[in-house]
């Protein structure tokens, strides 16, 4: 095995370990339920990464099996941190004195 692919495995690894940290810490309020989802991606994609990279998944060469997992990171990230909070609209206006009907 190459210097090249053992950088990648780091690499793979310190990026599911920080894309699941991101998700459990900086979704906690935007995503309640969904940042778990996140989470089990990263943690996914590092342990998929580092057997494709070490040969176990042999359909492509592990720099393009790098190339896939980091990109299924990034994307999975990127979806998650650009999806708007939900807010409740159930007709409701919340005034200072109370709620009132639309």
């Amino acid at each position: 095995m190459s210097l090249a692919v053992d950088v990648m495995h780091l690499v793979v690894i310190a990026a599911g370990v920080g894309m699941g940290a991101w998700a459990l810490v900086a979704l906690r309020r935007r995503l309640p339920r969904g940042r778990f989802i996140v989470f089990a991606a990263g943690s996914i994609g590092a342990v998929f990464g580092c057997a494709a990279l070490a040969g176990e998944v042999g359909l492509m060469a592990p720099e393009s099996w790098f190339a896939v997992v980091m990109g299924g990171m990034v994307a999975t990230a990127a979806i998650a941190n650009s999806r708007r909070p939900v807010q409740a609209s159930h007709g409701l206006v919340v005034r200072s004195r109370g709620a009132a009907w639309k």
